[in-house]
């Protein structure tokens, strides 16, 4: 760009596509004086969620160390306070199934390579509004039949928003429209959706009060977006309305502890459960505690929702626990867990009340990349053990059994369809697991892992026309 134009960097070029109207239209945002002086102690780092990068220290030449560090701070004018950032995504996976969701799924057998590319676009202007755009596009070859737009979508908008950032006393205000990802806490009950090609995102507005450390709140009110088959023409979905707020803050008394408090609620239309087809209303109320200390990891969280299906009431529960200790000084730095649910069933589906937890958006894969069960109607224990074969390759064994929580409920298949023949009968037992992980960072752009997962059903869903299977995948995602 600087070849093309070497006076970019002092903001000629700005004045000569832009014009006078633009420049006095800048200065009158504040947008065209002297940037903020920026901390130099060190580079930022790649996220999950790309638009929380920021990339604005690389304005000391010191910290550009990397080849794609051009892209990530793209001066627009002579102070460099209007910046462009560009990034993206390449991601090859592949995956086998046999039987899966413990052989109540379709098709039987399938083997398939997931590709997707993400490239996304973030416009600065100044230190208080932004922009932006982030295209997708995922293909699914080899899959048996016609894949679904969540691994099928040749090219969209996955997320375009604009941002206004504004300063208050004891920290800033954050207001965003448009289209947007959202993942709060554990990603239990909101999540971006990682293993399918197209993430998760809503339509809507978002709201944050940022205060100081961890201190944080946000407000929001947004309709899921369902992606589409072609190009361009995903839309959100009308039959759901989802709001909410989720606060997060340290426990300054308990060094170490962290706590989450939240409300969310969710409108839906035609929702099915084993009780049936209605409308549901829905209020979820819950709190998250988390944090580290002296080798001990936990992350605590327990929820309680209340509302309407149709005529019945609503009265459901989850209480969920992931905990870890780590020896640091052992060999291969091994870490012992263990992962816990309690997700409420419905124990009578004739009643006037409906018992069975909705986990809203979470994360999928929830238990394994099997991708087996929702968590809903559910109790479970997965003892895990984590090892660090070197500092940048992990892997983990686990085994997870699964039983119901309600027997008279049925058994949930992702994201949270009942399964036919599943409901009622006798016994609780749904089946078991056993789970291999080999996750390797070879370089801070490029993630190479793979999983391997056994799984057989309890007699309950055998009766159902359940059996043994396995779920194999290997993939490489590159960021930049």
């Amino acid at each position: 760009m600087s070849a093309a134009c070497p006076a970019f960097r002092r903001g000629r070029c700005l004045r000569r596509l832009a014009g006078p109207a633009l420049l006095a239209l800048l200065g009158l945002l504040g947008l065209g004086g002297t940037a903020a002086a920026q901390s130099s102690a060190g580079r930022p780092a790649y996220e999950s969620l790309r638009f929380n990068e920021d990339w604005s220290p690389l304005r000391d030449p010191a910290l550009r160390t990397d080849p794609f560090d051009p892209l990530k701070w793209i001066p627009l004018n002579g102070t460099g306070s209007v910046y462009l950032t560009l990034g993206g995504e390449l991601r090859a996976r592949y995956e086998s199934a046999r039987a899966p969701v413990f052989g109540l799924g379709a098709p039987r057998r399938n083997d398939y390579t997931l590709l997707r590319s993400f490239l996304f676009a973030d416009l600065h202007l100044g230190p208080y509004a932004r922009a932006f755009l982030e295209l997708a596009s995922g293909f699914a070859p080899g899959w048996a039949g016609t894949p679904p737009p969540t691994q099928k979508d040749e090219l969209d908008i996955l997320q375009a928003f604009g941002e206004v950032t504004l300063p208050t006393a004891g920290g800033q205000i954050m207001l965003r429209g448009g289209r947007q990802e959202m993942s709060f806490g554990s990603s239990r009950l909101v999540s971006v959706r990682e293993s399918p090609n197209i993430r998760r995102a809503f339509d809507g507005v978002r709201a944050a009060w940022i205060g100081a450390g961890d201190t944080r709140i946000d407000a929001f009110l947004v309709r899921p977006v369902s992606p589409q088959l072609g190009n361009f023409n995903d839309s959100n979905d009308r039959t759901q309305l989802f709001w909410g707020a989720y606060a997060t803050t340290a426990i300054p008394a308990l060094p170490g502890l962290k706590a989450d408090l939240y409300y969310l609620g969710l409108e839906r239309d035609e929702a099915r459960f084993a009780q049936g087809t209605a409308t549901e209303h829905r209020h979820t109320l819950g709190t998250r505690l988390f944090g580290k200390r002296s080798g001990f990891d936990w992350n605590v969280e327990a929820a309680y929702q209340f509302g309407s299906f149709g005529t019945a009431d609503i009265r459901a529960w989850t209480v969920s626990a992931n905990l870890g200790y780590s020896f640091a000084d052992l060999p291969f730095s091994p870490r012992l867990g263990l992962n816990a649910d309690a997700i409420s069933g419905d124990r009578n589906l004739r009643d006037n009340r409906l018992g069975t937890f909705n986990p809203l958006f979470p994360k999928l894969p929830y238990f394994s990349e099997a991708n087996l069960a929702a968590p809903a109607n559910l109790l479970d224990i997965q003892p895990n053990l984590t090892v660090s074969l070197t500092p940048k390759l992990s892997l983990t064994l686990g085994w997870n059994p699964l039983w119901k929580q309600a027997e008279a409920d049925a058994f949930y298949a992702p994201p949270l369809s009942p399964v036919r023949g599943s409901a009622g009968g006798t016994g609780r037992f749904i089946g078991q697991q056993t789970s291999l992980a080999l996750s390797w960072s070879a370089t801070e752009h490029l993630t190479i892992g793979g999983t391997y997962v056994h799984y057989t059903p309890g007699e309950r869903l055998k009766q159902a026309g359940a059996g043994s299977g396995e779920f194999l995948a290997g993939w490489a995602q590159f960021i930049f």
